[in-house]
């Protein structure tokens, strides 16, 4: 059995995942940490560089061969594995001149590498083309044809978010899709309504599920919003299905049921519309596909 392994790491903007995964894509060994320090998100990726040193110790400890790491940033990501946006991690260096002190390393798109591990080891497998939606703290999509993930001109053919918010469903919100319903959104949009403090989208769910009006009015909307968003992003694209997932997206009752007839409202023209999926590896999905991302570009194979 082949001892060589590839560090994926999936930052996000409470946590970092990383593990160690197998030429078959195969998840050896998992850790996460929190990023949040002080209230701030990750403070020069030193929480991400510490989780990758810890790995790497791992695998020697077990006799592991590591042939690079792959990241995937909730960040604006261009074509040489550069940050371009500081939308949510608090970061000072660029991650590739981090970790390139480690091992050999490439950066993508959080997105981009949840889109590759959904399509190699998730619910997209076998599909020549899907949208891949993530749903957590910010909100973001990918397309991906014949198991390469669309990056555009500059990286930036992820943002979803920047949509605005259908009149259909709030006609008097100047918001983008992101700060309407994404989990910071979910959040802050409870906040201002109730006056209440929620410890994030999860608490605002919970809220919801013990007959908090505003919390119930804030999910419904937010399912709402994504739904329509999610319509004109298969419109667009015409993807064989729409992938969802995300921590938002592990949430069910009315705020799927918000989405999905939202969602299958404006597709009523299409006689076959793409339908939606709900992704099956949660946090597992970035980190296979970080690995994915690296191991592609080294050994030439298709690159997202």
């Amino acid at each position: 059995m082949s001892r060589d392994v590839t560090l994926g790491l999936d930052v996000g903007g409470t946590k970092v995942a990383g593990g160690l995964v197998s030429a078959t894509g195969r998840l050896l060994v998992v850790r996460e940490r929190s990023t949040l320090v002080d209230d701030v998100r990750d403070p020069g990726l030193l929480v991400t560089l510490g989780l990758a040193r810890e790995l790497l110790a791992e695998a020697a400890a077990g006799g592991l061969t590591v042939d690079g790491i792959g990241a995937g940033f909730p960040e604006y990501v261009d074509l040489e594995g550069h940050l371009t946006s500081h939308e949510v991690l608090s970061w000072t260096k660029q991650p590739a001149e981090m970790l390139a002190e480690l091992a050999s390393v490439t950066v993508e798109s959080d997105v981009r590498c949840a889109a590759l591990g959904e399509g190699a080891q998730g619910v997209a497998q076998g599909l020549r083309s899907f949208a891949f939606v993530i749903v957590g703290t910010g909100l973001s999509y990918a397309l991906v044809e014949d198991g390469q993930a669309r990056r555009g001109a500059r990286g930036e053919a992820i943002a979803l978010g920047e949509l605005e918010v259908s009149r259909r469903v709030d006609t008097t919100s100047s918001l983008r899709l992101e700060r309407y319903a994404s989990g910071d959104g979910i959040r802050e949009r409870y906040e201002a309504l109730s006056g209440q403090r929620a410890a994030g989208a999860a608490d605002v769910f919970r809220l919801a599920s013990s007959g908090d009006r505003d919390a119930d009015f804030i999910i419904r909307s937010a399912g709402q919003a994504l739904g329509e968003g999610l319509a004109t992003l298969a419109q667009l694209l015409d993807p064989g299905a729409v992938v969802v997932g995300g921590g938002v997206a592990a949430a069910r009752g009315v705020w799927r049921e918000a989405l999905a007839s939202a969602y299958a409202a404006r597709l009523l023209p299409r006689p076959v519309p793409p339908p939606i999926l709900w992704a099956e590896l949660g946090r597992d999905a970035g980190i296979i596909g970080a690995a994915l991302a690296h191991r592609r570009r080294m050994t030439g194979g298709p690159t997202s």
